[in-house]
């Protein structure tokens, strides 16, 4: 099974200039985040006015960036202590697992994982 590509967007709030992250985000999320997602340095909230002939502008934050997602996941079963970092692992976790986006400290990785990444290097 494919995972889906993940996005993350970097936002500059429309009231204080601050930048924030949001990660993790579907492509068809992407646009939405900056209409809904509060600042969270000033907690300003997005708002849209609607006609051309409102004395309101809309307040929207800025897209600064956005990048897709290529670091490393490393995943294993809740419970478990095989962590995987190949998504096309027979193994890969698809439910009930931990996820880390750094090297795990504690745990085996899979050997599978390990095959997988030789043949690639």
């Amino acid at each position: 099974m494919a995972t889906a590509t993940a996005w993350t967007i970097v936002l500059r709030c429309y009231n204080c200039n601050g930048k924030f992250t949001v990660r993790h985000l579907a492509l068809d999320r992407v646009s939405a985040v900056a209409l809904v997602t509060p600042c969270p340095h000033c907690s300003a909230r997005p708002s849209i006015v609607a006609g051309p002939q409102s004395k309101e502008k809309s307040k929207l934050h800025g897209i600064f960036d956005l990048k897709e997602e290529v670091e490393a996941a490393y995943r294993k079963i809740a419970g478990g202590d095989t962590w995987h970092f190949d998504h096309n692992c027979s193994q890969w976790p698809l439910a009930d697992y931990v996820e880390l986006e750094i090297p795990p400290s504690v745990g085996e990785y899979c050997n599978e994982c390990k095959a997988k990444q030789s043949k690639a290097g």
